[in-house]
């Protein structure tokens, strides 16, 4: 398939074979700063799955900014463990930069034992705290170091370097006013601000020479108030062109920004026009990101001439043979990152290396190996959730013969109520996705099949896996049977027709992760589309205002009735600030240390401290977790029959935990 994705692009006379960019990430895949065998794992599969460049880092050009769990490449040490991965990528044919790297106010100083520098001492509003104002001579001392890290970069047999200057880090600190107060010749005016980055590439070019590709990886907008905007961004890119960078790699805003710049609730390519507004400004290759993952959305943002390349960060995450499956024309076999956040973001927030709710090989290139088949051994894999459908697929892989019966139409389990609220719709792609690798892979499926003791009994598997999922808690609470009142599960129908029993007043009993999502998926009702919201914008019929109100306001009223102390303790952290700011957006009352006492028609009864209160409520919503199916699994035990349990049957947990278990169990059969 011609797509101008696979077209090769120059880069300072480098030719990388096609315009499908690895950005760099965190991945916490290293325990002294160095090349881990995780880390070169982990690359090298990428550049074997046709990645055109490939962009590592950050790397750290001195410990205060780069602190003891990123990269190093601060000293001639480093340079043995970038040799191998320049090696293990470019025996693939792709291409290797490494990024230099400084978080400046951003780096936590119980990590390096001492304060965080900064060009100013503003307060940190990511780490909460003050940083050390540089000095003169300090601030030369790092360009250097930034020029040295360079150098280090291309004795190590790599094809380039990127700066970083985004996301809030030292050099976004020294080009914004919010964190620049400086008044020498580092700061003061628009152009004095960017005196740092003029002379780290002026510095880089004497030790790399003319001819070492140097790219620079920017925020087309800081998005935090006062922060620079897509217009000086641009005009810095291109000062920072004529000065010698050779790419211009453009993301979105800073860490602290109010604006969601990963999660599935930012649209996808939400931010390409930030790398157009650079593009327009520059004659070097410019790089879109940020929610760019479907190959044919990629090849729309290159045809439109939006940007000459495209970063395929956590979708390359998810599979790392993206590239390959895309150049190919198998698209429907790509595994989809559904930017969860729950592998990646979240647990680099935890301290934990990063893994990926839709690939549970991915970081374990090294170690999760399809085991070979141990005999002619007949399958039976029970329940087509994701744990199943994953059990499945990987005891087919190994050879097995393999049928799933589900009870429903269609697989997918819980992800398509997982896709039901308003921006969560990525989780339904993940659903697709097994239903397709199934049918591909040639497991047997048969829908609507509700399995028994005697059906399973008469069909002689000589394996059995159970993934019968969970079943919705149905609390004790006087009221609870009432006609007004409803499971979650109810009204998170993928065809929302759940909706339609609702009355204007709705009470949601339960703050945990599904109350919050149903919640705003009630919410959402009543408001207008994006494409009636750019319609109306577009004919100028409403005020700012009224548009604001029109897509906040719907046309029910919504209440969380929690017991603990603050609503959403199960959400990650990379989505919890998110989920918990559209509560306030969409108007969504929430009463927490509320314990409910009785549901009447009208109204719940509740307490707190001791004291009876009242809400009122024309529907009630019961969103108060789970609990294992083991209806099957009972009747099973009693007849003697072995099998194996994984995912919600065995109790209920995350999606990336039902995903892996399903790996495991199919894998060790």
């Amino acid at each position: 398939m011609d797509r101008q994705l696979f077209r090769p692009m120059k880069i300072k006379g480098l030719e990388i074979r096609n315009r499908v960019v690895m950005p760099a990430f965190g991945l916490l895949y290293t325990q002294d700063r160095k090349v881990s065998q995780k880390l070169l794992d982990f690359y090298e599969a990428r550049a074997k799955g046709g990645c055109g460049l490939i962009i590592v880092g950050g790397c750290g050009v001195n410990f205060i900014g780069g602190g003891p769990m990123m990269l190093g490449l601060d000293d001639d040490s480093f340079i043995p463990g970038y040799e191998k991965l320049a090696e293990a990528v470019h025996k693939h044919n792709a291409r290797l930069f490494l990024q230099l790297f400084h978080s400046g106010r951003y780096q936590f100083s119980f990590l390096i034992g001492q304060k965080s520098v900064a060009p100013s001492v503003v307060r940190s509003r990511y780490t909460k705290e003050e940083p050390r104002e540089l000095s003169r001579d300090e601030i030369i001392e790092t360009e250097k170091q930034f020029a040295e890290a360079a150098l280090r970069a291309k004795q190590a047999g790599v094809d380039g370097v990127e700066l970083i200057g985004n996301a809030g880090y030292l050099i976004n600190q020294f080009l914004s006013p919010v964190t620049n107060l400086r008044t020498d010749e580092y700061g003061g005016s628009f152009e004095k601000r960017a005196t740092f980055v003029f002379n780290i590439i002026n510095r880089v070019r004497e030790k790399v020479g003319p001819d070492f590709p140097v790219a620079m990886r920017i925020g087309g907008n800081d998005f935090i108030p006062g922060g620079n905007t897509n217009e000086e961004m641009s005009e810095y890119a291109r000062l920072f062109v004529e000065r010698g960078i050779d790419a211009i790699n453009v993301t979105g805003g800073w860490h602290e920004t109010k604006v969601p710049q990963l999660p599935m609730e930012v649209p996808a390519g939400a931010y390409t026009y930030l790398a157009l507004g650079i593009k327009r400004k520059v004659k070097v290759p410019v790089f879109s990101s940020n929610r760019i993952f479907d190959p044919a959305q990629a090849e729309r943002i290159l045809q439109e001439g939006w940007a000459d390349a495209v970063c395929i960060g956590r979708a390359q995450i998810a599979d790392p043979e993206w590239a390959n499956k895309a150049r190919e024309g198998r698209d429907p076999e790509i595994r989809p990152c559904v930017g969860c956040m729950q592998g990646c973001l979240d647990k680099l927030f935890s301290g934990k290396p990063v893994e990926c709710l839709a690939n549970p090989v991915s970081g374990y290139e090294g170690e999760r190996k399809l085991n070979p088949m141990e005999g002619k051994k007949k399958v039976l894999v029970v329940g087509g959730g994701p744990a199943g459908s994953e059990a499945a697929i990987t005891a087919k892989l190994r050879g097995y013969q393999v049928e799933l019966w589900e009870a429903s139409d269609r697989v997918g389990g819980q992800l398509d109520l997982a896709a039901a609220p308003p921006g969560r719709g990525d989780f339904a792609r993940l659903s697709r996705f097994y239903e397709k690798e199934l049918e591909r892979v040639k497991v047997k499926v048969r829908l609507n099949k509700k399995a028994t003791v005697n059906k399973i009994a008469k069909a002689g598997f000589d394996q059995i896996i159970l993934a019968t999922g969970a079943k919705p808690i149905q609390p004790k609470i006087p009221g609870v049977n009432l006609e007004f009142v409803h499971q979650a599960w109810e009204i998170l129908k993928a065809d929302q027709s759940g909706c339609g029993a609702l009355g204007e007043k709705v009470v949601v009993i339960g703050g945990g992760s599904t109350g919050i999502e149903t919640a705003l998926f009630i919410a959402n009702q009543g408001t207008v589309s994006g494409e009636t919201l750019k319609f109306l914008f577009l004919n100028q019929a409403e005020r700012i205002e009224k548009l604001y109100e029109i897509c906040t306001k719907g046309s029910r009223q919504v209440v969380i009735i929690e017991m603990l102390e603050k609503v959403g303790p199960d959400l990650g952290v990379a989505t919890k600030w998110v989920l918990l700011q559209d509560l306030s957006r969409f108007g969504i009352k929430t009463i927490t240390r509320a314990k409910v006492l009785k549901i009447k028609p009208g109204e719940v009864i509740y307490e707190i401290d001791g004291a009876s209160r009242s809400e009122p409520a024309d529907s009630v919503v019961l969103a108060l977790g789970s609990k294992a199916n083991r209806d099957l699994a009972a009747e099973l035990e009693k007849n003697g029959t072995k099998f194996i349990e994984i995912g919600d049957a065995k109790g209920p947990r995350k999606i990336m935990d039902a995903v892996q278990e399903g790996f495991f169990s199919g894998n060790q059969i």
